[in-house]
């Protein structure tokens, strides 16, 4: 019975968590939609870092800093769960869950590589625009 309860633990909490965070950016995303349709609605001028923030996609550079933010503290937190399951002789089937974290810095530098490959190495998928002055329109 403990070893059901372990396993489903072990695979359950991280389908929870991934769950929960791709809810919130769907949540996120639709709120943000809902809020350009209903200023398009009203007739209202869209803010353009609004439109423009809703229409670019991630950039590769931010997949790295992402992938070290989780990365690099999921390397000692790693560690330090196998490092007790050892002392404390608990399965190791417990351990592996102090792993996900680094799986998932790992991960982000896997999309970031991909991404770096795919814009023939340039790591960029476009280069920010840094003028402050405003926006020409046609």
């Amino acid at each position: 019975m403990e070893s059901i309860l372990a396993i489903t633990f072990l695979f359950g909490s991280p389908v929870v968590i991934v769950l929960i965070v791709f809810t919130s950016v769907i949540l996120r995303n639709r709120q943000r939609y809902a809020t350009i349709r209903l200023a398009v609605e009203k007739g209202m001028d869209i803010s353009p870092l609004l439109a423009e923030e809703a229409s670019k996609p991630l950039q590769p550079r931010q997949y790295v800093l992402r992938g070290l933010l989780w990365g690099l503290p999921g390397l000692l937190v790693g560690a330090a769960v196998t490092w007790a399951a050892v002392i404390h002789e608990i399965p190791p089937y417990f351990a592996m869950v102090g792993w996900i974290p680094a799986a998932v810095g790992a991960a982000y530098l896997i999309f970031y590589r991909l991404g770096f490959a795919q814009n023939g190495g340039s790591g960029d998928a476009e280069q920010p625009t840094t003028s402050l002055a405003p926006l020409q329109r046609d």
